[in-house]
């Protein structure tokens, strides 16, 4: 029995819904009915039952909801407050750079200067402890070794990243036809592999001439801007890319199918107080962006 299935399980009781349950705790429908199933398992007795579209306590479920209540109390009023002054850690892995992310870290933290943020910036593909970290910033199609939550960060879509003095610098958007004809500059891994841009160009019908490739974003930067190529770059790289006065940062338009950038956390782990703030933290802040738009 864990921790985490007495908090879902309080938390159906009290809505009377799965649906609203996985809602207020962010979680998938299905993973909150699986953990249920696996509690009622190991109890050895149902917890619910369902009348009229409502989750209802049995007897046996009304009797173990006020033990599982007294429980929590006792956890919650053992637990040190966020709000004192010792120092927390919360340990973050960006299997993709994302600067909305990055710029929230940054606000908590001088919110709350207590807090040290423990950060991994992978190369492309790299493998590396997921399991070591409290959160994960990742592509929508990254596949992690246990069960986990996620939240929308950002869409993703993509910048051409061109020379300030080449020819389609001035230019308000872009299509990758138009750049069939160019010297491009990609991030590569150890193993080879190219990065997910590399492939918008195979599924435009062209093989991109690559004449320069790094396992590292700077570096990629760093040959656009010597205006000896051009390449791509997310959107979460254009706040920092677009102060510079030797790249042209423009819209690619008219391709589909991007990986959206999502925040991973476990299921199965229970958050500190300082993790559960930042992850508030987050949530409030991406909500206040949507409202804001």
């Amino acid at each position: 029995m864990e921790l985490l299935q007495l908090q879902y399980f309080e938390c159906i009781a009290k809505n009377e819904s799965v649906t609203k349950a996985a809602e207020e705790l962010r979680i998938s429908q299905p993973s909150l009915s699986g953990s249920i199933l696996r509690l009622e398992k190991e109890l050895g007795a149902p917890l619910f039952e369902r009348k009229n579209r409502k989750m209802v306590l049995t007897s046996y479920g009304e009797y173990f909801l006020s033990t599982t209540r007294k429980v929590l109390e006792l956890i919650n009023n053992s637990k040190l407050s966020f709000t004192s002054e010792m120092p927390a850690r919360i340990s973050v892995a960006f299997q993709n750079y994302n600067e909305r992310f990055f710029c929230l870290m940054e606000n908590f933290q001088r919110k709350y200067p207590q807090v040290e943020f423990n950060v991994y910036g992978s190369t492309l593909s790299a493998p590396f402890a997921f399991a070591s970290y409290n959160f994960i910033i990742g592509n929508s199609d990254l596949k992690l070794p246990f069960a986990v939550n996620k939240l929308l960060v950002e869409p993703r879509s993509y910048y051409v990243a061109v020379p300030s003095s080449h020819r389609l610098a001035d230019r308000n958007s872009l299509t990758i036809q138009e750049l069939r004809d160019e010297s491009f500059c990609f991030i590569r891994n150890e193993q080879g592999k190219f990065e997910y841009a590399y492939q918008f160009c195979i599924e435009s019908g062209f093989i991109p001439k690559c004449v320069f490739s790094t396992n590292n974003a700077f570096y990629k930067y760093r040959y656009v801007s010597n205006g000896s190529a051009v390449s791509f770059f997310p959107a979460g790289w254009y706040p920092a890319l677009v102060k510079s006065d030797k790249i042209s940062m423009i819209p690619l338009t008219g391709f589909g199918g991007h990986a959206n950038i999502l925040l991973y956390w476990p299921q199965k782990v229970l958050l500190s107080p300082a993790e559960q703030a930042f992850l508030d933290y987050v949530i409030k802040s991406l909500e206040d962006k949507e409202t804001s738009l």
